[in-house]
């Protein structure tokens, strides 16, 4: 192994550790916003997916989550067992993303964000007034987490389990032929329409998958809350999950876990101390897309490698 690969190993061992470690070393609340904090990069991975590998940038995914957690939702207060209420989660999810996948194929660029800004607000609008299904602005109530998970700390480490194999799983994906294929429409469409690849089928193909995290995360988020309402697939929720990939790196691999725990670390926690928190994250926003565009992890990178640079020159003098 080369000293790279054994820094990110170590790396990897460390986080490992801290995170199984955290739920004994912290008190309740912590541990549920950390649980909180998974859950929600869940969603922000589902848009880092399209815009890092497609360069499609959706400001609607929160209606994908939104119909999957609704679905769940409903079949608990129906009183469907846990396996109908995923497969009714399973299959909104999927119907939701076609859906997005359909309007949105043949679009990109500016057109792709508006596309998905207008089906997130469909999403939001039927949650709002088909009342007697979502329970309109009131919203639903009482969705109990299943037994095995019912603890805090149980659900913390069951979301995140699944953060670590959906984020593996898009490591595999973005480097398949299919993930290579999508990288290539984002540098250039007509190059690869013109080797023949289909590119609204790639297109629709990368919002399904991308909307089966989203609902993933939509499940977890109403598991973690035991409650929904329409704010769930509000233009708010999108617009911070899109906040959250550009403030930690859009297309990197920890750049939505980073970039949500600063979003959730300032609007959960700084909020208790400062009343114009929003400003702070607009405030820091701004700073990050001025000094480190490619969001706080590529600035890291970006520092790590001058760093290099500064030493490798000592290094060769030394050994001169």
């Amino acid at each position: 192994m080369t000293r790279t690969q054994i820094v990110k190993v170590a790396a990897i061992a460390v986080l490992a550790g801290i995170a199984i470690a955290l739920p004994y070393v912290v008190t309740n609340y912590y541990v549920t916003l950390l649980s909180l904090i998974l859950a929600t990069a869940l969603l922000a991975t589902s848009v880092n997916m399209l815009a890092g590998d497609a360069g499609l940038f959706s400001l609607g995914h929160a209606g994908i989550a939104a119909a999957a957690g609704y679905g769940l939702a409903w079949a608990s207060r129906q009183g469907f067992d846990l396996l109908w209420q995923l497969v009714i989660a399973g299959v909104l999810t999927l119907v939701a993303s076609a859906i997005y996948g359909l309007i949105s194929m043949r679009t990109n660029g500016v057109f792709y964000l508006m596309v998905t800004l207008a089906a997130g607000m469909v999403c939001f609008g039927m949650a709002y007034r088909w009342s007697s299904v979502t329970g309109g602005d009131n919203g639903l109530t009482g969705i109990r987490r299943p037994e095995l998970i019912g603890e805090y700390w149980q659900f913390y480490f069951f979301v995140l389990a699944a953060f670590v194999l959906v984020t593996f799983a898009l490591i595999r994906v973005s480097r398949s032929p299919f993930g290579l294929a999508l990288r290539g429409i984002r540098d250039s469409e007509s190059r690869m329409r013109s080797l023949g690849y289909n590119v609204p089928a790639y297109k629709f193909v990368g919002m399904m998958l991308s909307g089966v995290v989203a609902g993933l995360a939509g499940i977890l988020l109403v598991w973690q809350t035991e409650f929904i309402s329409p704010s769930f697939a509000g233009f708010e929720a999108s617009a911070l999950a899109l906040v959250m990939i550009v403030l930690g790196g859009i297309g990197t691999t920890m750049g939505p876990l980073v970039g949500t725990a600063v979003v959730l670390a300032i609007s959960q926690v700084l909020s208790t101390y400062v009343d114009r928190w929003p400003t702070i994250l607009g405030a820091l926003f701004i700073a990050s897309v001025i000094l480190a565009p490619q969001g706080l992890i590529g600035g890291m990178r970006a520092l790590a490698s001058r760093v290099r640079a500064r030493n490798r020159p000592q290094q060769l003098s030394r050994e001169g």
